[in-house]
């Protein structure tokens, strides 16, 4: 069975591909994101875009599960904001394989000023259980501030 593995997951604000082998450009890569001083939350950022390389030793497809949570001052979940299921196009190697894919998250409100971690998640069952799980692949930041 493979194993999938995520290499770097990116909160960004456009990521574009293009070419054969396609090379990604992440555009507007921030941790820090700064809203107006009159800024009223909740708020809807333009855009969020998440850039993920994925990395398995035979094959790669499915879906995976993308959530925001706001984050309290030590680093527990105050609030799940954002969960979306996303698929991954399926691809299969001989050996090894890297697949890169960006994922719109469109609509997404921000309660308040703070952290948020962006987390990836794949269901997964073992074969002997009856149940699925999912299983956190990867994790990013980014921090919202008033001007």
């Amino acid at each position: 069975m493979a194993r999938l593995r995520i290499q770097h997951c990116i909160v960004n604000l456009t990521t574009r591909q293009y070419g054969v082998h396609p090379t990604s450009d992440l555009l507007g890569v921030d941790y820090y994101y700064t809203v107006p001083a009159d800024t009223e939350f909740p708020t809807y950022p333009r855009k969020f875009e998440l850039f993920v390389r994925f990395i398995a030793s035979s094959r790669i497809g499915g879906s995976v599960r993308v959530t925001i949570s706001f984050l309290n001052y030590d680093g527990s979940d105050r609030q799940i904001i954002y969960k979306k299921r996303f698929g991954v196009p399926s691809a299969t190697a001989a050996r090894f394989l890297v697949v890169d894919q960006g994922f719109k998250m469109l609509n997404v409100s921000l309660p308040g000023e703070g952290t948020y971690a962006v987390r990836v998640s794949k269901q997964f069952r073992k074969p002997w259980e009856a149940k699925t799980r999912w299983i956190l692949l990867a994790t990013d930041y980014f921090l919202v501030e008033k001007a």
